[in-house]
């Protein structure tokens, strides 16, 4: 069956039965997400087909959608975002809140071989929102097993919300046994960390004998 550039199935309009829409729960000001469209067709598929529909938002003020389906948070607020393929119409809701917060991405990188003395890079990316002051502090602290800071990458970031990329080029210690990364957003006498679990996936680095 031909497909789209975007890998959704093109068919027929009789023979989308209905489509579903899923999108971030909540965002941030100025954080964006992927909204995601999938068309229930007769023959039982269930083609991903974002990039083949027609999206919008009740209110662009507060949540924003471009043609691929990213959702951006504008404002503090609720907005409904649609998206139209072949005759079949379907929504989701997203609520932007404007709070000092951070918000970690999944995936992560670093690079170098974790070993002792060895020098290595570790990035942390995600997006952060200041609201409660004209100024915060954002930085990237590695730190070992016991919690004890080994570098730090602060840089001040404006009030409002964006995606950020932070990075380190740190030598181990001799006696680490892990490296941890966490962003750190400090908004007058409010210090946020995240990520706040190990389970958080790559967060930690096991040091290689």
């Amino acid at each position: 069956m031909p497909t789209s550039p975007s890998g959704a199935v093109t068919t027929g309009g009789s023979d989308v039965q209905a489509i579903e829409v899923s999108c971030p729960v909540s965002l941030l000001i100025g954080q964006k997400g992927p909204c995601v469209a999938v068309a229930r067709l007769r023959s039982g598929q269930t083609p991903v087909v974002s990039f083949d529909a027609t999206w919008s938002s009740t209110r662009p003020e507060v949540v924003a959608v471009d043609a691929l389906g990213v959702a951006n948070g504008r404002s503090a607020g609720q907005a409904t975002v649609s998206a139209s393929y072949r005759g079949r119409e379907a929504a989701a809701t997203l609520v932007v809140t404007a709070e000092d917060a951070l918000r970690i991405d999944a995936g992560q990188a670093q690079q170098g071989d974790f070993r002792p003395g060895s020098t290595v890079t570790m990035w942390l990316q995600g997006y952060y929102s200041v609201v409660s002051a004209e100024t915060g502090r954002l930085s990237l602290e590695i730190s070992d097993q016991a919690g004890t800071i080994i570098t730090t990458s602060p840089l001040t970031v404006a009030k409002g919300g964006d995606f950020f990329l932070l990075s380190s080029t740190f030598l181990v210690p001799q006696e680490s046994m892990e490296v941890c990364r966490t962003a750190v957003l400090e908004v007058g006498s409010v210090t946020i960390a995240e990520p706040k679990s190990k389970s958080f996936a790559l967060w930690c680095i096991p040091i290689r004998r």
